[in-house]
């Protein structure tokens, strides 16, 4: 069994809010109707999978983290959501063959971004394909770079913290850091350190480090990528508010099986 390297720092999560984008009303818009069902990949805590639930007939969430999974499953039961409704399993997102297909296939907050290896990303692009109903969609979305490659590659690593947020908790208060010191600068993976540190008074009662992979895409290569794998682009933004595609901190883009009759946007 794979380690979860997402178990120490799963609780705290939820409490990045600020930096999340406003996503949750642009995915509950693209669902085609109550009678939907829905794929998350990479479910998580349910930051997105719960809000959803009352918009389709049925979510099912998979990942692989089995810490967030169990903050996911207690939302639903708080809000007596049951399986017949939404169901989050453990999974490589990767490797799945669910027994049914879905009309709209998501992966919110940068998913894809995590897969380091192109195996990894044909891997899902197959598991999309085997999973999309005959008329249903999927979207991905990673984040813009600020800077061009060279400068990515120059500038992005750096020495010391950089402080994101920080937030009261029962008995004492949480504090978060990022620190940027490594990446592949062959294939633009960068591997932010996120660093959680839970006070009690002034005593550091706790520190939790989550490393994690996050590969970049330009614009024009990210939509390559989808139509590489046989898929057709309906639509894409530059963010949640509709920004025009290249432009704003998002790159998002709603696909659909290549057979499908359909124009490029």
């Amino acid at each position: 069994m794979s380690i979860d390297i997402r178990a120490g720092a799963a609780r705290f999560y939820d409490a990045t809010h600020a930096s999340y984008p406003n996503d949750i009303e642009f995915y509950r818009n693209l669902i085609p109707s109550r009678r939907a069902s829905v794929l998350e990949l990479g479910c998580g805590t349910g930051r997105v999978l719960v809000p959803l639930v009352r918009s389709c007939q049925f979510i099912l969430g998979i990942d692989h983290s089995e810490a967030m999974l169990k903050i996911c499953r207690e939302k639903l039961s708080a809000a007596a959501i049951g399986p017949d409704r939404a169901v989050a399993e453990a999974g490589d997102i990767c490797d799945i063959s669910p027994d049914r297909k879905f009309d709209l296939i998501t992966a919110p907050y940068r998913v894809i971004q995590n897969l380091e290896t192109d195996a990894q990303i044909e891997g899902l692009m197959n598991c999309i394909r085997r999973s999309l109903s005959a008329g249903g969609t999927c979207v991905l979305n990673v984040f813009n770079p600020v800077k061009d490659k060279q400068a990515l590659r120059r500038e992005w690593c750096h020495e010391g913290e950089v402080f994101r947020w920080e937030m009261e908790v029962e008995g004492g208060r949480v504090m978060h850091y990022e620190h940027d010191r490594h990446m592949d600068r062959d294939r633009l993976i960068l591997y932010p350190e996120l660093i959680y540190r839970r006070y009690e008074g002034n005593r550091l009662a706790e520190e939790t480090v989550l490393k994690i992979p996050m590969r970049c895409w330009y614009p024009g290569e990210f939509e390559a990528l989808i139509t590489a794998h046989g898929f057709r682009v309906l639509r894409k933004w530059g963010g949640y508010a509709g920004e025009a595609y290249g432009s704003g901190p998002e790159l998002v883009i709603q696909f659909e099986l290549a057979h499908r009759a359909g124009s490029h946007v």
